[in-house]
């Protein structure tokens, strides 16, 4: 199925069983060529060791565990722009469920057969907390980021906006109130910074989520609804439905994420 699949990044930590998974993952699909970004190197009990590297770090509000995940992806982008020829590549989370695989009925081919020709990024895995449109569409305001693919184009520009001579600048001016106006996130940097079309293929997997934490109900309750989509209602649909969007047929391709209902009963059950 991901056969002629870009060349995909995962990041983790080294010696993780999420790496592993990755691992495992990747080569059973037959991906011909995939790689661990390690995680390892900026963490919160070093951060004495890079914190200079972030050039606003005086204005900088996230948590450390943010920064440096946003500067090991801003770093690896720029290892790939000037170190390889690849025009596209694959950046992912090391949490990625690819179970769902076994419900498609079209194969990485049929992707870049469909794919807009003015994209930029292509996110087709995220969660969000109140609804997932299950055809191709225009990147949402909530959506997050989860894997996604990018052209050689749009690296450029994310180098650009976020990398200044071996440093790192992490907060910009936005309008996206989803992100509290704080840009230096991955969840932001990746998939919000260009043209961004979005379908979703791969959602995360509960297994590595603690239970009972507000992210493993957004993973439980993303995930249910990406399982009754891809096993239940996709063959109700056509192939040139999922790959547009604008139809008359929109709404009805739309699931609602139960995470607020969920997260309300969590906190009932705890007083």
């Amino acid at each position: 199925m991901l056969k002629g699949i870009p060349p995909v990044y995962y990041f983790s930590l080294d010696g993780s069983i999420t790496s592993d998974h990755m691992k495992k993952s990747l080569s059973n699909l037959k991906v011909e060529k995939y790689e661990q970004v390690s995680l390892s190197k900026y963490t919160k009990d070093n951060v004495n060791e890079w914190k200079d590297l972030i050039i606003d770090r005086r204005n900088y509000s996230l948590p450390i565990t943010t920064a440096a995940y946003a500067i090991t992806v801003l770093e690896k982008l720029h290892d790939w722009y000037y170190n390889t020829d690849e025009d596209r590549l694959v950046l992912s989370r090391d949490t990625i469920d690819f179970g769902i695989i076994d419900y498609w009925d079209f194969t990485w081919e049929t992707i870049e057969e469909r794919m807009p020709y003015d994209w930029d990024c292509f996110l087709m895995g995220f969660e969000n907390v109140n609804y997932i449109p299950f055809y191709l569409h225009q990147i949402l305001p909530g959506h997050n980021f989860t894997i996604a693919m990018l052209n050689r184009r749009y690296v450029k520009k994310l180098l650009r906006l976020h990398y200044v001579d071996g440093k790192y600048r992490l907060v910009n001016k936005i309008a996206n109130k989803n992100f509290g106006f704080k840009s230096g996130t991955v969840d932001y940097i990746i998939p919000h910074c260009g043209k961004t079309y979005c379908m979703p293929l791969f959602p995360n997997h509960t297994d590595f989520f603690p239970k009972k934490s507000k992210k493993y109900l957004l993973t439980k309750a993303c995930r249910l609804s990406h399982y009754t989509w891809w096993r239940n209602q996709r063959k109700s649909r056509s192939l040139d439905e999922l790959f547009t969007y604008g139809k008359v047929n929109d709404d009805g391709m739309i699931r609602k994420v139960p995470f607020t209902e969920w997260v309300k009963t969590l906190r009932d059950a705890s007083n």
